[in-house]
């Protein structure tokens, strides 16, 4: 199901992207990620930001880390977009979509990666992104991708604590909202947290389209299959 899912993502990107097949006159796209401490067993977030004069509107991305230290919960985006992750085992791959393209001129934040700390030690997150669109449906030249590390300590540790403290006070100024508690780690003590879409009504919609085209491709499937039984029984009538 994921599998499929992730290739109608990408079906989508690609007649999104299909428009045009000349680049955009700008500078180009900067993707970052920044350097994180956390204690062992705790639930944290990493935040992809994006800069750019172009507004995005889809963008792919892949990323690669130490397994053992860190373990990939869930992905999520605002309400005016959709972003999908899969991972195959060794490369989680995201998918980022803004019918009206999001405006990045400002270090945006366009999603965000939930990961939990299994491990102590450190671990390098990452990333290349590829097939930058803009809201023109034009391709973006990619600039930059600069990634950060996760450094997992015991918990208790005074240093992943602050830098816990302080990363999500940076979100909350740079998006001008309050989400209280719900922006800090929280401790995963059953271990059993699964990764999901943030918006159900999202993912229902997403469903809906997919059994749509796969009812709509075995219906002229049937039709094809039975028109050529009635041509080649009529055939056979003739020769008779």
């Amino acid at each position: 199901m994921k599998r499929f899912v992730l290739l109608m993502f990408t079906v989508l990107f690609i007649i999104f992207s299909a428009v045009s097949v000349f680049a955009a006159d700008t500078n180009g796209v900067a993707f970052k990620t920044e350097d994180i401490n956390c204690d062992k067993g705790r639930i944290f977030k990493v935040y992809v930001k994006a800069k750019s004069s172009e507004k995005i509107s889809a963008v792919l991305l892949k990323f690669t880390y130490n397994r053992n230290i860190i373990e990939y919960r869930s992905i999520s985006t605002d309400s005016d977009s959709l972003a999908y992750a899969y991972d195959n085992g060794s490369t989680l791959n995201v998918s980022y979509l803004c019918k009206d393209g999001k405006n990045i001129d400002n270090d945006t934040v366009i999603l965000t990666l939930e990961f939990k700390a299994t491990t102590e030690g450190q671990s390098n997150l990452q990333y290349t992104a590829y097939d930058c669109v803009n809201s023109s449906a034009e391709s973006v030249e990619i600039s930059q991708c600069s990634s950060g590390k996760v450094s997992v300590t015991k918990q208790g540790s005074e240093k992943s604590n602050d830098n816990e403290k302080s990363d999500t006070t940076e979100y909350k100024s740079e998006n001008n909202e309050s989400t209280g508690n719900s922006e800090k780690s929280s401790i995963d003590e059953l271990g059993s947290l699964n990764g999901k879409f943030s918006d159900n009504t999202v993912f229902m919609l997403i469903v809906g389209v997919i059994c749509g085209l796969a009812v709509g491709v075995l219906c002229f499937v049937l039709y094809l299959s039975v028109k050529k039984r009635k041509n080649k029984a009529k055939e056979e009538k003739d020769r008779h």
